[in-house]
């Protein structure tokens, strides 16, 4: 009885061991994907196939036909009369074929291969969607002021990375006075850059923000630029002093959140002279919301852990307004500890903030302003 238990058991551990691997059975194989990702109209679609092939003789353009019907484009690789030697190994292979400007819909790839004397074999399949690229609201602020020696201003610059020319529509403009004039929408052609004016204010208005709305393939970079001031009557074009990045949000936080900004840290030298010697901290908060708004501020020390901070400042923002509070009380905040701190900021309206900071000017040539936009992450 032992015989006939060992035999079968030997002769299948040897059938196994000379099996055919699965991986071997699978090829040739392809995998598709699309360049861009995720195409709009009149973009010009690649498709970007890849995958194993089981010997050297790899797909390549001369042997590579495309052809559409309706929806469906079919990729074939024409191996028929092939002659010529070809290495054995299995060979990592990818080809890009271009499948032009196609209209708004789904769409199926087919990826076959015609050898000699054999049907047409599909080695793999892909699917993507043409359609308009979807549109993202932005929040950001403009600026605009001129001191004595120095005017500050901000720009706002885009570039269109599609295809096709895209639109910026302005969605709102606010000041600490409420709702202001909406700029007009700006083109941008193709592969093309602009700037969007962020900086006409009304009189006597030094801060506000801007909503906008874009296509996702523009690009979009907010700064602030300290500008030279030039005597009137001067023929000189004022020279730049520097640039910071000005934030753009992507979504108002909700009323009753919290968002954090930081980390804010005075030097050694500030804290221990007197508040002259300080650099200015502003706070400038955008109460979104269709009514007035309180804010409760504070601040927490990097070094005290969790719970840690001063006390809690309140601040009021009438509804649709933006305001910058220059030169908040830092009574209590711990911007003199080791490591920073950490700025807190609830509403109990949608809201947008930033916190800001202004040095002494007695550093030639250095920028003296950073920004610490607010945020929510968790």
């Amino acid at each position: 009885m032992k015989r006939h238990t060992i035999l079968p058991t030997l002769l299948l551990s040897l059938t196994t061991s000379f099996a055919v691997p699965a991986s071997a059975q699978t090829l040739p194989s392809a995998t598709v994907a699309t360049a861009p990702a995720s195409p709009a109209p009149n973009d010009t679609v690649i498709l970007k196939l890849s995958g194993q092939w089981p010997d050297g003789c790899v797909p390549e353009a001369s042997r590579t036909t495309l052809a559409q019907e309706g929806s469906l484009l079919r990729v074939t690789f024409n191996y028929s009369g092939l002659t010529g030697p070809c290495t054995a190994a299995v060979t990592p292979w990818s080809l890009d074929v271009n499948a032009g400007k196609l209209a708004e819909g789904s769409y199926t790839v087919d990826v076959a291969v015609l050898w000699t004397l054999m049907p047409v074999k599909t080695i793999g399949t892909g699917a993507f969607t043409v359609a308009p690229l979807p549109e993202s609201t932005v929040w950001l602020p403009g600026f605009a002021a001129t001191g004595d020696t120095y005017s500050l201003a901000s720009t706002l610059t885009a570039f269109n990375n599609a295809d096709n020319a895209a639109t910026v529509t302005y969605l709102g403009a606010w000041d600490a006075l409420g709702e202001s004039t909406t700029p007009a929408p700006v083109e941008l052609a193709a592969q093309a850059a602009g700037i969007l004016d962020s900086r006409p204010l009304r009189a006597g208005q030094a801060v506000q923000m801007l909503s906008l709305t874009a296509p996702r393939r523009v690009a979009l970079r907010a700064t602030l630029e300290r500008l030279e001031k030039v005597p009137e009557g001067l023929p000189k074009v004022p020279e730049a002093l520097g640039r910071l990045e000005l934030p753009v949000f992507t979504e108002l936080f909700p009323a009753g959140s919290t968002a954090v900004a930081g980390d804010v840290s005075l030097s050694a030298l500030e804290c221990a002279s007197g508040p002259e010697a300080r650099r200015r901290v502003n706070i400038t908060l955008f109460n979104a919301g269709t009514e007035s708004a309180t804010f409760g501020v504070s601040a927490t020390s990097t070094m005290t852990g969790p719970g840690g901070g001063g006390p809690e400042y309140a601040y009021e923002v009438p509804a649709k307004s933006v305001v910058q509070f220059n030169a908040i009380s830092l009574q209590g905040l711990p911007v003199c500890d080791a490591g920073g701190a950490w700025f807190r900021i609830t509403g109990d309206q949608p809201f947008l903030a930033y916190v800001s900071t202004v040095r002494p000017e007695n550093l030639p040539g250095v920028l003296p302003y950073e920004i610490f936009p607010a945020r929510a992450d968790r």
